[in-house]
């Protein structure tokens, strides 16, 4: 059974002050443990309720919680419906430490070098949305410029689809990034809207920036941007959504 102060430590985890206090987070649900099981971040602990073990896939699950060491204790539905973020938790939570990535950790040794640079963006599906796209699309990483969403928030969690606990996620602010991919020669492309088309040929070697989903890229971000880019729109729509600009631009810089 949970302990109380498991308890409080699970509750408290919704907050960003607690997950950075404690460098933990958590995941819900037995398709984001699985992920987290098999990715190489520790686990701190599990809760489940009793009838997890009653399916094949939620028996395969605990079985490699066992081996990897990880305490499971066990929870009423009702419990793990108020400790969990969502409404329907799926039967499990877990809960991780938090990967300290740096810049360095990002793999920009080869062509094409692509990293995702998201300044303030604020909704946690977006970012989650970002990551996963950028995972699936071949980027190197994720860098998150102060103003932007907790990585380890619930909800960008989820939406991030295991994509987070692969591809590293650096927090660093443009004094640090800048010299960063000057030094490894690496483009900064600022998405706006009414920006030019990204250039022929592509770099191979490039930062995007997407900015915040009200306010769009800031000041510095604009100062520091070798190109501002956009992408030019047909129809009657002004804008596109942070998450569906990424995932085009992501696509013609890496296709």
């Amino acid at each position: 059974m949970l302990s109380r102060r498991e308890a409080r430590l699970l509750r408290s985890l919704r907050q960003r002050k607690t997950r950075e206090a404690e460098g933990l987070f958590v995941a819900e649900g037995v398709r984001a443990v699985e992920d987290l099981a098999a990715s190489a971040l520790p686990l701190h602990l599990a809760a489940a309720v009793s009838t997890l073990g009653d399916t094949p896939r939620g028996r395969a699950l605990l079985e490699v919680l066992a081996r990897k060491g990880v305490p499971v204790h066990e929870a009423g539905e009702r419990e793990l419906a108020e400790l969990a973020d969502t409404e329907t938790p799926q039967g499990i939570l877990a809960v991780a430490r938090i990967p300290s990535a740096g810049l360095d950790d990002l793999a920009v040794d080869a062509d094409p070098a692509v990293i995702l640079v998201l300044d303030a963006v604020q909704d946690p599906g977006n970012f989650g949305t970002l990551a996963r796209t950028a995972e699936a699309l071949g980027a190197a990483g994720v860098v998150a410029l102060p103003g932007t969403v907790d990585a380890w928030n619930p909800k960008a969690v989820r939406a991030a689809m295991g994509s987070t606990f692969r591809l590293p996620v650096a927090s660093v602010d443009w004094d640090a990034l800048a010299p960063w991919l000057s030094s490894r020669g690496l483009a900064t492309l600022a998405a706006a809207a009414g920006g030019e088309p990204l250039p022929e040929p592509r770099p191979r070697r490039a930062a995007l920036v997407l900015g915040n989903e009200g306010a769009g890229i800031g000041d510095q971000t604009r100062a520091r941007a070798d190109r501002v880019v956009g992408i030019p729109l047909r129809g009657r729509a002004e804008s596109l959504n942070v998450a569906a600009a990424g995932a085009i631009l992501l696509y013609e810089l890496l296709r």
